[in-house]
Order: C-alpha cells, then sequence, then structure tokens
C-alpha cells in the first residue's frame, strides 16, 4: 500500500521552488514594506497582523531560498560522484534517490520527491513529463536481488495513483521472476549496470571510456582495443536526442545490443546496433 502523501505546509511548497524565485519574492516582500510603512497615526489590530504577516512571509522566503540552494548544491555533488557502479552502491540510501531524482530533472522530468518510501519501500518519487505520470522506487540494495514481490506490490500502486508507469531502479539486481513478471507490463527494471551507463550518456561521458578491467591476454589485446573505441551515437529518429547502447533482458533478442533512446519511457525510439 502507498502512504499518503502530506500535502505539505507553506515552507514546504516555497522549498520546492527554485532558490532565485524564493530569494526574489523575500527581496520584493522587503522592498514593499521599506516603500510603504505602517503609519503611526493610523495603527489597528488588521495593520499590525498585515505588517506581522508580510514580515514571516518575507523571513520564510529568505530561509526556503538558503535550504533551496543548499539542496541544489547537493544534488549537484551528488551526481558528479557517482562516477561508475561501484561509487553508485557506496551511497546510502538517502544519496541514492537523491541521484535518481537528479537524473530525471536532468532528462526534462517534473521529479516529486515524496518521503514517502524511505529505506524500506514505497514511491520515493513522481515523475510527470511528456504528458505522462511514473511512480519511482528506488532499491539501494548492495547485495540482495530485488524479487517479484516488491514488483508486483508497485504495480497494484500504480493504479491506485493513477499513474501510466512504475520505475523500479537497482543498485544492484532482479531475480528472474521479478524480471519475467515485468514482461508486457507498463514497468520499467532499470539495474545498477544500466543506470551507471545512463549517468555517464547524461554526463556526456561514452561509456566505453569508462571501461577499466585487468590487462588483457595478447590474444585479446586488440579486441579490446577495438571495442574501446568510443562509437558515435545515432540520432533517435522519434525525438532527436543522441542514443544510449543497451543490452535486451527479455525476447526473442534477449543479449543481443541495441541503440535505445535516452528519454525511455518518455520516448521508445530504437536503433539496431548490428
Amino acid at each position: 500500500m502507498s502512504r499518503k502523501r502530506n500535502n505539505g505546509s507553506l515552507m514546504d511548497l516555497l522549498i520546492l521552488l527554485p532558490w532565485w524565485l524564493t530569494l526574489a519574492a523575500g527581496l520584493g516582500i522587503m522592498v514593499w514594506r521599506r516603500l510603504h510603512p505602517a503609519s503611526a497615526s493610523h495603527v489597528d489590530i488588521q495593520s499590525v497582523v498585515y505588517v506581522f504577516c508580510l514580515q514571516i512571509l518575507q523571513y520564510m522566503c529568505f530561509g526556503a531560498s538558503a535550504v533551496s540552494a543548499i539542496g541544489a548544491l547537493m544534488r549537484k555533488h551528488t551526481f558528479a560522484s557517482a562516477k561508475d557502479i561501484e561509487s553508485i552502491r557506496a551511497m546510502s540510501w538517502r544519496e541514492f534517490e537523491t541521484l535518481i531524482a537528479e537524473t530525471y530533472r536532468r532528462q526534462g522530468f517534473a521529479v516529486e520527491e515524496t518521503g514517502g518510501g524511505g529505506a524500506d519501500g514505497g514511491i520515493d518519487l513522481i515523475l510527470r513529463g511528456k504528458g505522462q505520470k511514473a511512480i519511482v522506487q528506488c532499491k539501494q540494495w548492495r547485495q540482495r536481488q530485488v524479487g517479484v514481490k516488491v514488483v508486483r506490490e508497485m504495480y497494484g500502486v500504480m493504479s491506485h495513483e493513477h499513474a501510466d508507469r512504475v520505475v523500479i531502479v537497482s543498485s544492484g539486481t532482479y531475480t528472474q521472476e521479478a524480471i519475467d513478471f515485468a514482461k508486457g507490463k507498463p514497468i520499467l527494471l532499470i539495474d545498477g549496470q544500466d543506470l551507471a551507463k545512463y549517468i555517464r550518456e547524461i554526463k556526456g561521458t561514452p561509456a566505453a571510456a569508462a571501461i577499466v578491467g585487468a590487462e588483457p591476454a595478447a590474444g585479446n589485446k586488440s579486441q579490446q582495443e577495438s571495442s574501446a573505441k568510443p562509437q558515435a551515437n545515432p540520432i533517435c529518429p522519434k525525438c532527436g536526442s543522441a542514443m544510449i547502447l543497451r543490452t535486451a533482458k527479455r525476447g526473442a533478442n534477449a543479449g543481443g545490443q541495441f541503440w535505445g533512446c535516452p528519454k525511455y519511457p518518455a520516448c521508445k525510439g530504437t536503433v539496431s546496433a548490428g
């Protein structure tokens, strides 16, 4: 079951706004108060309440601006620190959730961080964009695989939330039963390796450039050197974005590679990698 989300106080709503907007609002209220000081000869209860409310709103705007600015810096730092799968798995569950939220923001989605999931589960994020709504659960599980129970529960929540799609993002992997359950349903399962590749593409770092491994054997050296050369990413035929090389996990082409749109599931453009 999904937890009820609190609509939030005025301060909560102000914090969701860009820091520069609440800063401008606070400065605007401060200037207004100075240009329109209360007249000592017309002091009544209504005027006192009005001035008091304006002053409180001014301080709230300044406070929300500071909190929002700090949050933006933290999100930027968290996203920059996600360099590979190891650094992603070293994150706390809160940092992992922040990373996923920032990843989708950079793809143009409006992201609502519900705070309803926490370390144990539930809806962590709500995505809106391209006329769709998706609910997201973030699983920072370093050792345990995400099982079918989690996927089944989120699929049930999707209807309750009137969402178009379920997205589950894990720093690890999924059981085969979970993968089988998701087949043919509006459920997107993103494992740790796919997430790391996705983030590298958003940063503009070719996936091949991040390959790190042991020195290849003499017979395989030329093959590795060839595979390490960055490929020219094709353009999505539907939206024009630079595509990402993916590996099919199900269907007749399971195990094969193809070019997929980085804006999936909003855009489902694909190009053969052959």
